[in-house]
């Protein structure tokens, strides 16, 4: 299968590195010079549990450097990026192409259906560990699945090729009618993770070894569950605790992905995990006030880098 992997950082890199070692013919999309040209010279240098550590000669490149329609584009970028990095690649969709996303957040397919039609658009969870350590270097040290879905819930023999070509590449893949119910639990987890880390500063670890740390992640990942039940998503509150609670445990040390945006004063996707449940909950007429504490005080922090004492 031919794959462009748009956004090849930790998880794009993972995921285009894994399917490149199932024998598929996939290409590494990115806009890091510095990561491109690592790979370029010296392969993506892959690691993970089973396998170790390995040098893998897949190809990266810029998307104005390819020319030929691939089967799938896998796109791997923050949301806040997706309309901006599919116009970088359009030229690429052709009418066979399908999109999938396996991104955080809400709203990826609705940002996606401005590029092809929602029977073309597979979406997804996956919560796969992966970091990049350096310019063409990715660490995963975990196992994960991957759940997916065509957008517009029917299970279609692409779909079943999908899943079956990430299994063969060491990438538990399962088809799951209901993938909403994890999309909506990994934001809960995401909502409550990272934008407490974020707001703290503090890795996982050292803030949720304080009575206050664990009790302001719960109630963030309840008030998002609450939104998903009233909207008829059958997402389970139980099941997002046993993960933070394993995240708790297992990744003391990790820094979330928010965590790492604040620090490095970057954009974070606060608008598509906080920001998005926010604005279900208004339509609902919920109130989530923790929630909403923690969207604003980091539209604060987004807003005022230059001025904050601590970075």
């Amino acid at each position: 299968m031919k794959i462009y992997v748009v956004g090849s950082g930790a998880m794009g890199s993972l995921f285009g590195g894994l399917l490149f070692e199932g024998n598929n013919e996939v290409t590494l999309i990115d806009v890091s010079k510095a990561h491109i040209d690592a790979i370029n010279s010296n392969g993506l240098f892959l690691t993970t549990g089973m396998e170790g550590s390995r040098s893998i000669g897949i190809p990266a490149k810029y998307a104005h450097e390819i020319d030929e329609f691939p089967d799938l584009i896998l796109i791997f970028t923050k949301t806040i990026y997706t309309s901006s990095a599919l116009n970088s690649v359009k030229h690429l969709i052709g009418s066979e192409t399908h999109i999938m996303t396996l991104q955080n957040g809400l709203g990826n397919v609705e940002i996606i259906e401005a590029f092809v039609n929602r029977e073309k658009i597979i979406v997804g969870m996956t919560n796969y560990p992966s970091d990049l350590t350096s310019p063409g270097k990715v660490s995963s040290l975990g196992e994960g699945i991957v759940i997916a879905m065509n957008a517009s819930g029917r299970i279609d023999a692409f779909l079943e090729k999908i899943c079956s070509t990430f299994n063969s590449s060491k990438l538990n893949c399962k088809i799951t009618p209901d993938v909403f119910k994890y999309i909506w639990e990994k934001v809960a987890f995401n909502a409550a993770l990272n934008t407490i880390t974020a707001v703290l500063k503090l890795k996982i670890g050292d803030m949720s070894s304080t009575e206050e740390g664990r009790h302001l992640v719960f109630k963030v990942a309840e008030e998002v569950i609450k939104v998903a039940n009233r909207k008829g998503i059958p997402a389970d509150i139980e099941g997002v605790k046993q993960n933070l609670e394993m995240a708790f445990n297992e990744h003391g040390d990790h820094m979330p992905s928010m965590l790492q945006d604040v620090m490095a004063k970057r954009n974070t996707e606060i608008d598509f995990i906080n920001g998005a449940v926010l604005r279900e909950a208004k339509l609902l007429d919920i109130e989530i006030p923790v929630t909403k504490t923690l969207y604003e005080l980091i539209k604060v922090i987004e807003q005022r880098y230059e001025k904050n004492l601590s970075l």
